[in-house]
């Protein structure tokens, strides 16, 4: 049976259409092996995620005093430099120049609300005419030049991260850009426990779930692109 299997393959071979047919079939299995291979090689050269996010320092710039805001400099995505003018407010005049601290005195009882930080305005709470408390948040800034990407990690890798280890990021929000940062530091607690209602099971039917470590990591942004907080980034770390 052997014998008339491996004849009838050679009278396949024996026609151009067989020969086709058998280059084609070689090509598929060697690219096959081909793919196989590179991906061994990735899963054990690097760790890979897209559960990652852009983070950076939300800072929230309160009204110093009781107040109505009198004008309102900035709005949502504006660029500011640390020093600028956020907001005018409307201020009973302080008695004390101790009770100015913080404040920017202008005429008439009102002050000048500046911002701590350069940055991104990213939230705009409170609007020309509104009367707000000693406390209460009129916009949040983040600052722009102090950003980084938050990453978790699969329990099951964690062994093979440490800090000071090569990353590739890339950036959905940028198109795909790639940037280059490092590994600085992972997180002594996995990402759940910080949850607002952490798992706790002690039942008998516990399920076993590959719990998560946020892992952070530096980047280099010699462009100056615009890292939005938030959004998507896949990572790559080299491993090895």
């Amino acid at each position: 049976m052997a014998s008339k299997l491996s004849e009838k393959m050679k009278s396949s071979l024996s026609t151009t259409r067989g020969k086709v047919i058998f280059i084609v079939a070689l090509v598929v299995v060697l690219g096959g092996l081909v793919v196989l291979g590179i991906l061994v090689y990735q899963s054990y050269v690097y760790v890979t995620t897209d559960n990652a996010r852009i983070s950076a320092p939300l800072i929230a710039v309160p009204a110093l005093a009781s107040s109505q805001i009198i004008s309102l400099d900035v709005d949502l995505g504006s660029y500011v430099e640390k020093g600028q003018k956020l907001a005018v407010m409307g201020v009973p005049r302080p008695d004390s120049p101790a009770d100015r601290q913080g404040l920017k005195e202008i005429p008439l009882g009102r002050a000048s609300l500046d911002a701590p930080v350069s940055g991104y305005v990213a939230a705009v709470w409170s609007y020309p005419g509104q009367i707000v408390s000693a406390g209460s948040s009129v916009v949040t800034l983040y600052d722009a030049s102090n950003t980084w990407v938050m990453a978790n990690i699969s329990e099951a890798d964690l062994h093979r991260i440490q800090p000071g280890q090569e990353a590739e990021v890339t950036v959905d929000s940028l198109g795909g850009v790639k940037l280059q940062g490092k590994v600085d530091g992972i997180a002594a607690a996995t990402a759940a426990t910080f949850s607002l209602m952490p798992q706790n099971n002690t039942t008998g039917n516990f399920i076993k779930v590959a719990q998560v470590v946020p892992v952070k990591i530096s980047v280099d942004n010699p462009n100056n692109y615009v890292l939005i907080p938030g959004t998507s980034v896949e990572v790559k770390i080299t491993t090895r």
